[in-house]
């Protein structure tokens, strides 16, 4: 057998990924209790199913948006505003906070900076010369002023049409939903009334894509910028190069893609290339984390849907509020499939090579997608009634379960219609979708397979025939 000598694993990677989950798990079973407080209903007489406010809460804290209530009418200003704190902590990630006021309180010893730096870094990516204090501070005063910014565009538009604290709390309230991609909204049809609104459809789209670039990226730009308008531009990372060009040609090509689809589909789509071209634009940026709809999902044609579940599995970027396999990901797949075409000895990227374990990670994780979304779609089909056959169904259910399984593990909560006529067995499979969608499958599957370690030996080569 071939020896080789293992790399150094990172240290307490283990002990950070438990920490990780078992911080997730808490807050939604905190959050899961008071949500099914009389006094979070604004009928305190009708109380919510456990299942129903489990699976809120989940959605809230996992940013995905899929809902079994009416959010506006079924929760208070208070059940609401737990519902915002929910969406806010899981968005940015409930040890983001405690990290952040342990490095005010701490002082920067060498063995703290190291578990710092492990625990943000397998939270939001690598820190690329920026130190993890510095990361956390950007973070937080970063989602601030978004929000912030979101809030008061927002606020001017519902005074239009609410009363002045309501239009408040609804600017407010959208605004951090957006930003964290979570796709909640306080509105019964989301926000089809403002479909043709580009106000409204701007600021949402922005508040969207900022989440979703991941914060390693908006903590780098401010440097870039500041050195090219000095004229002594400092090129960004690889990481930033490729979440900006791709989420940039996702759009695009979402976008361009849902107005060929949709153009003579009236049920869906407004009546003016204006307004086609402003609904597909807002969809193909939403589809991929968001969870806002500005048109009627069950209208559009199966092309669209279709098209809609690739951008919900690819998903934000590393780091962000976002879920999904991640761009950065799609990019490492697409290099490698390219490099190997050309018969490049190492798998290549915007002139730069990627080694072999970040290759190896993107591919694990595509596949670690693959297999929980065969996994759930089957579940998903056994619970809500698997034994019909094909002639027995109607409309496309197919489709549905498929669409409402990769909305939740892509913790994106667009949905065809299907998730509140779940059965509570259902329910507890987009659960599970939507924790594992949220940390990640191989996080998931780093704290169940429990902690291992790297071995001194490989095994003999042997070929086998593929393809």
């Amino acid at each position: 057998m071939d020896h080789a000598a293992p790399p150094t694993p990172p240290a307490n990677a283990y002990t950070t990924a438990r920490l990780l989950l078992s911080s997730f798990l808490g807050t939604i079973l905190l959050g899961a209790v008071l949500l099914h407080l009389p006094a979070s209903h604004q009928n305190e007489s009708v109380a919510i199913a456990w299942i129903d406010a489990l699976f809120t809460a989940t959605s809230a804290v996992c940013v995905t948006g899929l809902s079994v209530v009416d959010t506006g009418t079924t929760f208070s200003a208070t059940g609401q505003g737990i519902l915002v704190v929910l969406i806010q902590v899981g968005g940015l990630g409930i040890l983001t906070f405690s990290t952040f006021f342990i490095t005010r309180l701490r002082n920067r010893r060498s063995g703290v900076e190291i578990s710092q730096r492990l625990l943000v870094e397998t939270a939001h990516g690598q820190l690329a010369r920026i130190p993890p204090h510095r990361l956390l501070g950007i973070i937080l005063v970063f989602t601030l002023v978004a929000e912030l910014l979101g809030t008061l565009v927002l606020w001017q538009r519902f005074a239009q049409e609410f009363p002045g604290a309501e239009a408040l709390w609804m600017a407010v309230f959208h605004a951090v939903s957006a930003f964290c991609n979570a796709g909640f909204s306080l509105l019964g049809d989301n926000l089809m009334r403002y479909r043709n609104d580009w106000g409204v459809n701007g600021a949402i789209m922005s508040l969207i894509v900022l989440g979703g670039l991941g914060f390693v990226v908006v903590a780098e730009l401010p440097g870039h910028l500041k050195t090219r308008l000095a004229g002594t531009p400092r090129r960004l990372s690889l990481h930033s190069r490729l979440v900006l060009r791709t989420s940039l040609l996702l759009i695009l090509l979402g976008c361009g893609t849902i107005l060929l689809a949709e153009w003579h589909n009236p049920r869906a789509m407004g009546a003016t290339a204006e307004a086609k071209i402003l609904e597909s634009l807002f969809l193909s940026v939403s589809s991929r984390t968001a969870g806002f709809n500005t048109v009627a999902m069950d209208q559009l044609t199966n092309t669209t849907l279709l098209l809609v579940i690739v951008l919900m599995f690819i998903g934000g970027s590393p780091g962000s509020t976002a879920g999904g396999i991640k761009t950065t990901t799609l990019a490492v797949c697409h290099a490698l499939l390219r490099s190997r075409a050309r018969n490049r000895p190492k798998v290549e990227c915007l002139e730069r090579s990627l080694s072999d374990e970040t290759v190896s990670r993107a591919v694990w994780i595509v596949t670690g997608y693959l297999l929980v979304t065969a996994c759930g779609f089957l579940a998903l089909q056994l619970s809500e009634g698997g034994g019909r056959t094909f002639q027995e169904t109607t409309g496309n259910p197919f489709l549905a379960y498929l669409f409402e399984t990769v909305s939740a593990l892509g913790t994106v909560g667009l949905s065809t219609g299907l998730t509140p006529a779940l059965s509570a067995t259902g329910k507890g499979v987009l659960i599970a979708l939507m924790f594992i969608g949220r940390l990640g499958p191989l996080l998931v599957a780093t704290v169940l397979l429990g902690e291992t370690r790297q071995v001194r030996y490989s095994y003999p080569e042997e070929p086998v025939n593929l393809g």
